[in-house]
């Protein structure tokens, strides 16, 4: 079962010179002097009361409301956190100015969690940090201990499960080897040029590489651990999203981040918990609806729009009309770019494509569709159905302008692809009807068809299971499998993932994908984007477009 401890939190500095303090005092007290001894004790829990980020919330709320000097508004807090904590109620749930929990920070030990649920979790991008175990650096020991046993899954059907996890695994552990072996000799020329410590971080970097491709095979409920940042605002945001989400693991770790955090910071987070919320707020009722019904209800929405006649006949809207898309995209590969300047349209489109499985073109004629029809109102009224004051719009409001391209990538560059947070990730559930992707090395040593034979067989279980266990029936599917999700990016941010992506270290499949954005973005925008490139062709694109003419 996923394990989920507090690892931190941040304090005032006083707090911490007092902790130092203490310990001196400690080291200097004979055992004979209890008068002393016990002093010292009574301060260690007085400071473990004031160790709280509520306290640095409190008093910088106050900044804006008080004439005093912030030093002495912390001094107050830190000295009462009972009403530091009112303070805070008041001020983020009374007044609604909840960026006063951005102060607080605290850090979780994340571990015997999926693949598949720590994309649940990196979904927040703002006041977070997030640094995971790599399948690239780390060798999995490739037994059923790498696993979670989905709690989803009856009893016959997890053992059906760990048979074929069992299989995954054994192609992993025999590619592996051959990867390893197969890039030695391709580079056996280049390493005996090399002196004793470049052969050994070579040979280190090759193992990497073998790593990277094996990987492809294994499944999405393969374990990972994670060491998880969140302020106080984004740790209530997670928990609110978490406590609804389509797994069950999303469930617990739900659970377990409010039950760590609520005894240090109980002020921050009462918008997880009606009922606490509720003692707190005499009067006030928690609003929990976006949270709980917002995604099912789209996804019934969405998928009622691509059953549109039987919807139109049910409306009494006998005029249905046609529509043909005109032509309003540029591939390049697996990327597709979006050209469209109208913003509802885009955002139409963009929740059409997040909450089904079709691709964009589909979902733009599906919007045009809406729109000719003079249902899209109706379309974006149900939309909005489940939002109250306090609730943020779905993320697909997001791609009103700027870049957007759709890219169809496998779990493991999505993987990479997420790292990359301040752009608008819109992504559909893992679709085995759009293929695998199959790493060139795997292809060079012959494994391809094991490979294809494994996705196979994974992507048979997942059908199987896919009608009793919905989103959970992804566990099945391997790191090869694909999705499609939607790329909503501005130019700058767009320079930024091409000097990381598209550099010579980054991950094969990925710098592929983001060389396919940059050419599309290249066609679309050659003036703002003449500098893009990886990090280390950066020298060579500058030298070119700054060089002398003659």
């Amino acid at each position: 079962m996923v394990n989920v401890r507090l690892a931190g939190m941040n304090a005032p500095i006083r707090i911490l010179e007092e902790l130092k303090a203490l310990k001196q005092d400690l080291e200097h007290t004979a055992s004979s002097e209890r008068t002393k001894l016990e002093s010292a004790i009574q301060r260690t829990g007085e400071l473990a009361e004031m160790f709280t980020p509520e306290v640095l919330a409190a008093a910088y709320a106050r900044i804006s409301r008080k004439p005093e000097d912030v030093n002495k508004l912390l001094e107050e807090a830190i000295h009462d956190v009972t009403e530091a904590r009112k303070s805070n109620e008041r001020i983020i749930y009374g007044m609604g100015h909840h960026s006063v929990a951005d102060h607080a920070l605290f850090n979780f030990n994340i571990t015997d969690v999926s693949r598949l649920a720590v994309e649940d979790i990196e979904k927040r991008r703002i006041g977070v940090g997030y640094t995971e175990k790599s399948q690239r650096y780390i060798t999995l020991d490739a037994d059923l201990d790498d696993i979670i046993e989905p709690q989803e899954y009856s009893q016959d059907d997890l053992e059906k499960f760990k048979q074929l996890v069992q299989q995954q695994n054994s192609f992993y552990r025999y590619a592996f080897t051959k990867l390893y072996e197969h890039l030695q000799k391709k580079n056996s020329d280049k390493m005996q040029k090399l002196e004793s410590k470049e052969k050994k971080d070579f040979l280190k970097s090759l193992e990497g590489s073998a790593k990277e491709d094996a990987r492809f095979a294994v499944c999405q409920a393969t374990k990972a651990q994670l060491g998880c940042s969140l302020d106080g605002e984004a740790l209530e945001h997670t928990i609110r999203t978490l406590k609804y989400g389509r797994l069950k693991e999303d469930r617990e770790l739900a659970k377990q981040l409010f039950e760590e955090a609520k005894n240090y910071a109980p002020s921050l987070i009462q918008l997880t918990d009606p009922e606490i919320f509720r003692q707190h707020n005499p009067g006030q009722e928690l609003m929990d609806g976006n949270f709980e019904f917002t995604d099912p209800w789209l996804r019934e929405l969405v998928h009622s729009q691509f059953n549109l006649p039987p919807l139109l006949r049910k409306l009494g809207l006998v005029g249905y009309i046609s529509y043909k898309l005109e032509t309003r995209f540029r591939k390049d590969g697996r990327v597709t770019f979006v050209k469209s300047n109208n913003i509802d349209r885009n955002i139409i489109a963009a929740l059409l494509h997040e909450y089904s499985d079709k691709s964009i073109e589909e979902c733009y004629e599906r919007a045009c569709i809406l729109a000719k029809n003079k249902l899209a109102d109706y379309f974006v009224q149900q939309a909005f159905r489940c939002i109250s004051a306090f609730d943020k719009t779905p993320r697909a409001f997001e791609v009103s302008n700027g870049m957007m391209f759709e890219v169809v990538i496998s779990a493991s560059g999505f993987a990479q692809l997420k790292r990359h947070r301040l752009m608008t990730l819109l992504s559909q559930d893992y679709n085995p009807e759009l293929g695998i992707t199959i790493p060139p090395n795997i292809e060079e040593v012959g494994l391809a068809g094991e490979l294809k034979n494994i996705a196979e067989l994974s992507a048979g279980q997942y059908s199987d299971f896919k009608p009793s266990y919905g989103k959970a029936a992804e566990y099945c599917l391997t790191n090869a499998h694909r999705r499609r999700t939607l790329v909503g990016i501005n130019t700058r941010e767009l320079y930024h993932v091409s000097r990381t992506r598209e550099d010579k270290h980054a991950q094969w499949e990925i710098r592929g994908l983001v060389n396919s954005m940059s050419r599309l973005a290249k066609q679309a925008a050659p003036l703002t984007t003449l500098l893009l490139g990886g990090q280390d062709e950066f020298p060579n694109i500058y030298k070119e477009v700054y060089s002398v003419k003659k």
